[in-house]
């Protein structure tokens, strides 16, 4: 049983009466009526013998509210440009086929429209509604496809199939909100059957190939829109930035020079699926599935665009989200130009609505590595707005969730966006890339990732001191010398050395108490001593023990830290020992030197480390560790399990190689020996 007219009229009236009413006649009608008091009002104070100049200040008053009206009106669609066809040949030419395949009685004008889709103007039938978007990005065989598919409504749909594709589309809107309509069933299906026949009338005019691509095209850069309002333009309508100048030149910029097309390729299925199951399954009917994806088109439909254009257009999308403030009297500013914490403030913002969601989940207060945790067990979905309410290229939920927690922990550490409009891409002090987006996708693997999470963006990080000193003498070309300046500063209280914990390390410690080691007079060597806990540590053991760091600040430190310990503190250079050290010692302690120096120096400094091992003697390595090609996120620069391996080298063998992961860090214990 379908719809019936009576049916259709009823529906409208009682939960849809607004349609009836164009939007100009809207306006118009307030116009009238204020220009009606106006008028009256200076009648009445010329018949009641007041100055005439007091109904001329009414009058003036009147058309003031009237542009009022005209600003705050109840749609911005009215207020749209009208594109000039004869500045773009190609598009116009595409309407004239358009309107000769479709045996159309008029050429209709084409008005822009903010977002990206088209359709044929209702009740007037004399304009085409298309998104500006859609006019700069599609190349012109899928522009006639879809000028097609939107002419043939007026030769095929009658005003009842009008209005009940209206009153569907409404129902899909209000659904979410749990007012479904009361005849949404007939609605779906009658609505089905209209695009059915509407569909196939325009495969049979422009073949189901370029009819499928352009409406794919079409759907994919809607929802691409939809999330790059959201991320880009949202943010800022209640600011006092005012609308966005460039909105519409960097949605283009994303979808040639970053992808957001073939990204979002991998989503849109689900969210067609979860909007309207008949949309999909007319799709699929259509050959949704079929042919490769479109991504980026490289012959556009319409020529540049004057930026004046794009600019009114920022407008008229920046009143929209504005919903009651007028556009006009603010000054525009480029997205671009947006200072880097107020990009930041949306990620931390993020983040926090995630971490909220994780504690109402877990029903406590959720820590980050909850959150990975719930990540890694395929639960992010339950923590993303983004894949619960908008379509977003991210290709899983827990990459979407993962993704600010990763931001706001590498902004801490110093790293900076690359783009505004690719923040995805972040860059070090060292000038090392990480794509937080692929990142998170190995995290939600369960790889380990090398970064803290815990630290708010207003606690100091222990490693900044460290990482800022490094990439300053790095840049000077000085790999080592930064050493000496984080000693020193730390000695003046004016830096942190992160790794002092004024305790033996707790691995070395371990290994120690495992062996029940006895020094029983042999020697030692502790690289890299640092501030000597470590070194003492071993002294304490037994052994006679030799220490000595590059830095002459950090060995006067250990001296006075540790008088009495009968360590031998020296200052000496790995890349340049003493050469009595060759093969000297019974027992050498690598803890966290050799991560500290940049990669390409870890092979030489592996070697000479190794070269240190007595026949006989045993060599032990504490680091940091990483998968082989995992991330860094230096200083330090990670062990890979080949660099650890490379400690076997000069007629040393490995005799132990433990690896300890947990979420966060993933360190390695390695013990080898040289052969007496």
């Amino acid at each position: 049983m379908g719809l019936s007219r009576a049916r259709v009229l009823y529906l409208l009236l009682t939960t849809h009466l607004r349609v009836f009413v164009p939007d100009w006649l809207q306006v118009l009608s307030g116009i009238v009526v204020l220009l009606g008091v106006g008028v009256g009002g200076a009648i009445m104070t010329t018949s009641f013998g007041m100055p005439p100049f007091t109904g001329l200040w009414i009058l003036m008053a009147g058309l003031c509210l009237c542009a009022f009206v005209l600003h705050h009106g109840p749609s911005a669609g009215w207020n749209t440009p009208v594109l000039r066809l004869d500045e773009h040949p190609r598009l116009k030419k595409a309407l004239l086929e358009a309107v000769e395949l479709t045996g159309a009685k008029t050429v209709p004008k084409i008005r822009l429209y903010t977002t990206p889709s088209i359709g044929l103007q209702v009740r007037t039938r004399r304009k085409l509604l298309i998104g500006l978007p859609l006019v700069m990005e599609l190349p012109e065989d899928e522009m006639r496809a879809l000028m097609v598919r939107s002419l043939l409504i007026s030769r095929l749909w009658s005003w009842r199939d009008e209005w009940i594709g209206s009153l569907n589309r409404w129902d899909l809107r209000r659904a979410n909100d749990g007012r479904p309509h009361p005849d949404r069933a007939l609605l779906r299906a009658h609505a089905k059957r209209q695009r059915q026949d509407l569909w196939g009338e325009a495969v049979a005019l422009v073949g189901r190939e370029t009819l499928m691509r352009a409406m794919r095209r079409e759907l994919l850069m809607g929802y691409a829109f939809t999330w790059f309002v959201d991320r880009y333009v949202a943010l800022w309508a209640d600011s006092s930035w005012g609308y966005p100048t460039d909105v519409y030149s960097a949605f283009s910029w994303k979808i040639r020079q970053d992808g957001l097309l073939e990204r979002m390729e991998r989503v849109v299925d689900a969210c067609i699926e979860q909007e309207d199951r008949h949309e999909a399954e007319l799709l699929a009917e259509l050959g949704w599935h079929s042919g490769a994806p479109v991504g980026a088109a490289t012959a556009h439909v319409a020529g540049p665009l004057p930026g004046r254009l794009q600019r009114r257009m920022g407008q008229v999308l920046w009143r929209e989200l504005q919903r009651s403030k007028s556009p006009y009297g603010v000054k525009g500013a480029s997205i671009r130009d947006k200072p880097a914490q107020l990009w930041a403030y949306y990620t931390d913002a993020q983040q926090t609505q995630i971490m909220e969601a994780a504690a109402l989940l877990l029903g406590r207060p959720a820590t980050a590595g909850d959150v990975v945790r719930l990540a890694v067990e395929g639960r992010a979905a339950e923590l993303s707005r983004q894949y619960g309410e908008l379509p977003c290229p991210h290709p899983t939920p827990a990459v979407c969730v993962l993704v600010p927690l990763l931001d706001v922990a590498l902004r801490r550490i110093g790293y900076l966006h690359e783009d505004p409009f690719r923040q995805r891409v972040l860059v070090g002090r060292l000038g090392d890339r990480v794509d937080v987006v692929e990142l998170a996708g190995k995290v939600a693997q369960g790889m380990t990732y090398g970064l803290e999470l815990g630290y708010g963006m207003g606690e100091q990080d222990p490693d900044e001191d460290a990482r800022r000193l490094a990439a300053e003498s790095l840049a000077a070309g000085d790999p080592i010398g930064w050493f000496e300046r984080l000693y020193a500063e730390s000695g003046a209280g004016a830096a942190i050395v992160p790794w002092d914990s004024e305790t033996p390390h707790a691995m070395l410690a371990d290994w120690a108490s495992k062996r029940e080691l006895r020094g029983d007079g042999r020697r030692a060597l502790v690289v890299g001593c640092g501030l000597g806990d470590d070194a003492a540590y071993v002294a304490g053991l037994g052994f006679d023990t030799v220490a000595f760091d590059v830095s002459e600040s950090a060995v006067r430190q250990a001296q006075e830290r540790f008088p009495e310990s009968g360590v031998l503190f020296r200052r000496a250079d790995l890349f340049d020992p003493p050469g009595e050290w060759r093969e000297a010692f019974d027992l050498v302690v690598e803890v966290m030197t050799v991560q500290a120096l940049p990669e390409d120096l870890h092979a030489g400094a592996i070697e000479r480390v190794s070269s240190f091992v007595r026949p006989g003697g045993t060599l032990l390595v504490i680091a940091t560790a990483r998968d082989e090609g995992g991330p860094v996120f230096a200083p330090p620069w990670p062990l890979t399990p080949s660099e650890i391996a490379a400690f076997a080298t000069g007629g040393l063998v490995p005799y132990e190689i433990e690896d300890f992961r947990d979420g966060e860090r993933h360190r390695c214990r390695a013990t080898f020996g040289r052969p007496g």
